[in-house]
């Protein structure tokens, strides 16, 4: 009998232990980790890989199923709650936390001016652009920021004067190659043209790697043109567009590749957003 009762509060216990078990300890499925990470991305308009899950919250049975899962930009740090539904698979809402404030050891104002000079130096919109951190000021009131493009990834280097909050200097790394070629305007192709084809084709990969959620990416064939680099090697550029799946507009945009015609590799590509 005592036996018997002592067996009765352990199952007590571990059924309490079981409640009390905190939301990080919540296991989830790979498929809910993957479509929150897929969709939060677009909606952040940032790549898949730097979205991670920071939180699970346990399943809502008044919300017929639904789950909460935190989430973050694992390179802006702003924060989004993906509300995921356990019956249907599938992402129910993704909710955006506020931009994310600058980081320690940088005044908002120098943050500000930072962002408005790196966005026209880009020619990007400057919700598209954040602080990722910054060095130390100088004696001179000189502090170096690193800023990112959200969008693209394209980062710079921003120079600002802490005490006027004037910006001395903005470098921008890896800035895309202008797809002209003086002197070598080109002769059109055929929609159908192997070497135009490789180069769009390598082209829309690289968007779509760029940029989350692109739906549908264009090529203008009036725009196509072929120009001669060398005997084993041609060029080729043009103008296209795409879209997201999130975002009403059509983003047009040029592009140039470099297309060795012996084996048919596309030795080099650029674009660039058209603003």
């Amino acid at each position: 009998m005592k036996l018997r009762i002592a067996l009765n509060y352990g199952a007590i216990a571990l059924a309490s232990c079981a409640i009390a078990a905190p939301a990080s300890a919540q296991v989830i499925s790979p498929i809910a980790a993957s479509a929150c990470t897929q969709r939060t991305a677009e909606e952040m308009l940032a790549p898949t890989r730097d979205i991670g899950v920071t939180g699970i919250g346990p399943i809502l049975e008044a919300e017929n199923g639904v789950r909460i899962l935190s989430m973050r930009n694992l390179v802006t740090g702003q924060t989004a709650e993906c509300r995921f539904s356990e019956i249907s698979n599938s992402v129910v809402s993704v909710t955006l936390n506020s931009r994310p404030t600058p980081p320690q050891g940088v005044s908002p104002a120098a943050a500000n001016a930072c962002i408005v000079r790196t966005a026209e130096e880009m020619v990007v919109a400057t919700r598209d652009i954040i602080v990722v951190n910054a060095g130390l000021v100088s004696p001179a009131g000189v502090q170096t920021l690193n800023m990112r493009n959200t969008t693209t990834g394209r980062t710079a280097r921003c120079q600002v004067n802490t005490r006027t909050n004037m910006v001395l200097s903005v470098t921008v790394a890896g800035a895309p190659q202008p797809p002209t070629q003086p002197g070598r305007p080109g002769r059109p192709v055929a929609p159908n043209n192997p070497n135009a084809q490789r180069c769009q084709n390598e082209i829309a990969r690289r968007i779509r790697i760029d940029y989350a959620g692109v739906d549908k990416v264009i090529f203008s064939t009036d725009t196509t043109r072929e120009y001669f680099i060398s005997n084993a090697v041609t060029g080729i550029q043009g103008e296209g567009q795409f879209m997201q799946r999130r975002a009403p507009n059509w983003f047009r945009f040029n592009y140039d590749c470099q297309v060795n015609v012996r084996n048919g590799r596309v030795e080099r590509s650029t674009y660039r957003i058209i603003r």
